[in-house]
């Protein structure tokens, strides 16, 4: 059974590995040991022969215990799962291991996303030795420092020696992994590349004196030669919070990942709370539920009684354009950024002052009366406005999904406009909501989904097995089925985000299936773009360039790949996510019921 631990402080040395003919397999079982013992417990693997010395260091006893490894076929999914992986867990991040060549470029999107949304990520590339470097050998090529304009921390280490890596080799190996994990968690967490040259052997080869059945991949339990200090960084200490001005004008806007500091600063002034889907602050006595209608009039209108003067911006707002643009970027509006790094999101160019954390101060007197009619006001205000527009089948299927997540369920949301259609008409939520809004890509939408539904099955096993323990013995042991436990991780996405991503429905048959519903709304090409200036296009040009009917059986492309799939209508979807589920599981929601759907 895998062991899921979690140590407080890491030991202040590892055991040097005990030699297994390979000085690649020897670096590389140094640096799982010292991942593990700091608390890395996830690996996404893509097959490859470079990268082989970290397959085989990863079945050693002692790592395989305590890092769980997963493998995917396709170096983009791998890199999103691990990234989703991390995203569920940032404080234990996940490695994705790929071999040398085309393999590392596929790594890009996820990479970029992790950097842009602030997630620890431990990418790991295995590469040739600098003697074949730049002289034509096979799949190689110029990848170390590939990602530097977007990593924390990028290193090119170089390969030990053929049969047995050094001392000091192994040091290396070690105070490197360590440093990479610090950087990857620190006060800026994010992306962090390895490149790992290996020479041949790239395998463990028996050692004079062992019996012909012995397996060196399996002897970390036998005495070690030294010990290699561990270094361990202190966790980052959280800013104190700087004051800032608030009074009635002053709204606060949660955008993406704002988490529930947001929530918590606009209720205690009373404060309207204007809080993007992903925001984690869709809560509170402040919450103006759909106002993204309602804020487009008031800031149309210079006159608005509602017109707010200062906006106290958390997390990273990318969704409103009434939002990004009209508020944020209106010149009688005064905006405060609360955020703790030097990139901070200000896309208007407006932002009058930077804090780290916030605390409200308010500038004149206040009158709650006063404070609870505005706020009441606002709320009113918005659901009248989301009100008067019309509703399409889409958002009703958008809706359906939003309604039936409760508090022990993840949703993942697609950029698409079903995110967009939710800000507008979906209320309070009390699931926890992600979305990769760092660059609001459509790359390993399910595969990111299917990590963030690992990582929570993980936690589900670790939460059960310790509650087994304080259960008097049982006869047998037996790992216990999580299956059944409380809370499901749903993805909603729209069809065009669904075939980007296909390669992330594949799972082996000896791989851990995630526990997750993708809810796919398919109305054959990108709705979008019809929302967008792009709609005054002409009609044939709008279609072909910019809807792009994909003319797909996306229900029966699901099935072929492995997943369960159920075709559903908007009427029919509340009752297909109230059934019991397990595994993967895909629901292909249209208006109409078809095999290849037309757009609308």
């Amino acid at each position: 059974m895998l062991e899921r631990t979690s140590l407080t402080t890491p030991p202040a040395w590892i055991d040097a590995p005990v030699p297994t003919g390979s000085g690649a397999v020897d670096q590389s079982v140094a640096l799982w040991s010292a991942l593990a013992a700091l608390g890395v417990r996830e690996a996404v693997i893509a097959p490859g022969s470079r990268s082989a010395p970290l397959v085989y260091a990863l079945a050693v006893e002692g790592n395989a215990e305590r890092i769980r490894a997963h493998v995917r076929i396709d170096e983009r999914a791998a890199a999103f799962t691990a990234l989703g992986l991390s995203r569920q867990d940032p404080a234990h991040p996940a490695a994705v291991v790929t071999t040398s060549g085309t393999a590392t470029a596929h790594l890009h999107a996820a990479v970029m996303e992790a950097h842009h949304s602030r997630i620890p990520l431990l990418v790991l590339t295995a590469d040739r030795p600098a003697e074949l470097r730049e002289v034509g050998a096979n799949q190689t090529t110029r990848q170390a420092g590939m990602f530097r304009s977007l990593v924390r921390l990028a290193v090119d280490l170089p390969a030990p020696a053929a049969v047995q890596a050094s001392p000091l080799e192994l040091r290396t190996a070690v105070s490197t992994a360590a440093r990479a994990l610090a950087a990857a968690t620190a006060e800026h967490p994010g992306p962090v590349h390895l490149n790992l040259s290996f020479r041949d052997p790239l395998v463990p080869r028996p050692q004079a004196g062992d019996s012909p059945d012995h397996d060196s991949t399996r002897s970390a339990s036998e005495p070690s030669r030294e010990r290699i200090v561990l270094t361990h960084r202190a966790h980052p200490v959280a800013p104190a919070p700087q004051p800032v001005p608030v009074d009635d004008r002053t709204v606060v806007v949660a955008g993406d990942g704002a988490g529930p500091s947001a929530a918590e600063f606009a209720a205690r002034h009373q404060l309207p709370l204007l809080a993007e889907p992903s925001s984690g602050a869709l809560h509170g006595v402040s919450l103006v539920p759909r106002y993204p209608a309602q804020l487009r009039a008031v800031m149309a209108d210079p006159e608005h009684l509602l017109r707010p003067q200062r906006a106290i911006v958390f997390g990273h707002p990318t969704l409103s354009r009434p939002v990004v643009g009209a508020l944020l970027g209106a010149e009688d509006v005064e905006v405060i950024v609360v955020d703790p790094h030097l990139d901070w999101p200000d896309v208007a160019r407006r932002a009058r002052l930077v804090v780290p954390a916030a605390v409200g101060q308010e500038t004149l007197p206040v009158d709650e009366t006063r404070r609870t009619e505005r706020l009441a006001a606002w709320a009113e205000a918005a659901t009248a406005a989301a009100a008067a527009l019309p509703m399409t089948w889409q958002q009703h299927a958008a809706l359906a999904v939003w309604e039936a997540s409760g508090p022990e369920d993840v949703l993942v949301l697609g950029s698409s406009s079903l995110i967009r259609d939710l800000e507008q008409h979906a209320g309070p939520s009390a699931a926890r909501v992600i979305a990769n809004r760092g660059l609001a890509g459509i790359d390993g939408t399910a595969a990111m989904a299917g990590g963030i539904a690992l990582a929570q099955q993980a936690l589900q096993a670790l939460q059960a097995q310790l509650a087994q323990s304080a259960q008097p013995a049982q006869p047998a042991e037996r790992a216990p089925d999580t299956r059944d436990a409380p809370g499901r991780v749903r993805a909603l996405v729209g069809d065009l985000t669904a075939l980007h991503d296909l390669t992330g429905l594949i799972i082996g048959p000896e791989e851990e299936t995630p526990e997750l519903d993708l809810i796919v709304v398919d109305d054959g090409g990108g709705r979008i773009f019809s929302g967008l200036e792009h709609a005054a296009a002409p009609p044939a040009l709008l279609r072909r360039f910019f809807t792009t009917p994909h003319g797909v059986d996306i229900t029966a492309a699901a099935a072929a790949l492995g997943a369960t799939t159920q075709q559903v209508t908007p009427q029919t979807l509340p009752a297909a996510l109230a059934e019991p589920a397990h595994g993967l599981r895909v629901l292909v929601v249209q208006e109409t019921p078809s095999s290849i759907p037309r757009n609308s």
